[in-house]
């Protein structure tokens, strides 16, 4: 049966990774180096200047890639988002007619946006796995390290920080810093030279990974391989799944059952409490992979790749087995990512899925957050 359903997969996705998939989030309107897009399970390959970005689309750019956007009018916005080096992100988009919710998942490296509001009262949220953040004006970047460290600069406006604890406005020329195991806090922040700023406070990052390197790795080590025991086994019976494998077929012809379908409600029952329970897992799981890919970026050709970890084990050789464990995690990953945009396609203005971020949709607050 599982062999089936691969071959059922793969083959659908020929058709639907191209089919239409509702409002466009934006068109890339500048793209260097390497930058590739996966949409609806599968790899789309190479970014380039006026490709569409749809809602649920992930973007992942290489050490030499850059990707700039520019949002559409479906989410209520006009401006750009720019998605640095080595950096990986999901674009998510709730459109309505007057409030328009877009959120962007940062996995890893570093986002900016400059945007304006252009009708009724959008929303545009920022999330990594340690802060939450609400755009409440036009012009920021995000930027996140293999230390765990997120840093958040503003530099036209006002953002709203959250790290489940504390919550911070932080006003233009001014930043948010928030490193492992410490609370959020507020760093100033020359605008002229807030580049330059995140520049230095980046290779300040590596700098103290490096000088920490094996122990962390270590710590890495055993996180990894807790965090995939626990994906493999919640995410083995999405793997299986009869309604999943129905859901690929139907979104291979363009076809999405009305919500109140008694049918499509039996089979979002059926599916729910494993795509919760995986999305669970992948939300701390996603995020420790990318980092620890980024790390073989750093100590690749230094003799810390020779150092153990661990009685046995070197860092070089953990580096080697995450990078031969990726093919096939990531496909899998790519495929719960699908299922969810499946389930949403089926909830039709419900509820939808529970959110895994800091905040809620309503963190950010009204219209009147808006300073333009």
């Amino acid at each position: 049966m599982k062999r089936i359903f691969w071959i059922a997969f793969f083959a659908a996705l020929a058709a639907a990774a191209y089919a239409a998939s509702g409002p466009v989030f934006g068109f890339v309107d500048y793209a260097e180096g390497s930058a590739t897009f996966v949409r609806s399970g599968r790899n789309m390959g190479e970014l380039n200047i006026g490709d569409e970005i749809l809602p649920d689309d992930m973007i992942k750019t290489a050490n030499d890639g850059l990707v700039i956007i520019n949002l559409d009018k479906s989410t209520g916005m006009r401006g750009s988002l720019t998605i640095k080096s080595k950096s990986v992100a999901y674009i998510r988009l709730a459109p309505d007619a007057t409030s328009p919710k877009t959120t962007i998942e940062l996995i890893s490296g570093q986002i900016g946006s400059k945007l304006n509001k252009i009708a009724g009262s959008p929303s545009l949220q920022v999330q990594s796995d340690s802060i939450s953040m609400g755009v409440r004006g036009t012009e920021f970047t995000m930027a996140m390290t293999v230390n765990e460290s997120v840093l958040v600069i503003c530099t036209d406006g006002v953002v709203s920080c959250n790290d489940g604890t504390d919550s911070l406005d932080i006003a233009a020329g001014r930043a948010a810093e928030k490193q492992a195991g410490q609370k959020l806090k507020v760093i100033p922040v020359a605008i002229s030279s807030a580049a330059q700023f995140e520049k230095r406070w980046f290779a300040d990052e590596i700098e103290a990974f490096r000088g920490n390197a094996l122990r962390a790795l270590a710590d890495y080590e055993k996180r990894y391989n807790e965090q995939f025991a626990r994906f493999d086994k919640a995410f083995a019976p999405l793997q299986k799944s009869e309604v999943l494998a129905k859901w690929i077929r139907e979104d291979t012809v363009g076809l999405v059952p009305h919500s109140n379908d008694p049918a499509v409600l039996n089979e979002k029952k059926a599916v729910m409490k494993d795509i919760l329970e995986t999305r669970k897992v992948l939300f701390i799981f996603e995020r420790l992979y990318y980092r620890i890919l980024e790390v073989e970026g750093i100590i690749a050709g230094t003799t810390l790749e020779k150092g153990l970890i661990k009685p046995g084990l070197s860092a070089g050789d953990f580096l080697k087995k995450v990078k031969a464990d990726a093919p096939g995690l990531e496909r899998r990953v790519f495929l719960f990512r699908y299922a969810e945009k499946l389930y949403e396609q089926r909830n039709q203005g419900g509820a939808g899925l529970p959110g895994m971020g800091l905040g809620d949709d309503d963190f950010f607050g009204s219209s009147d957050d808006w300073d333009f």
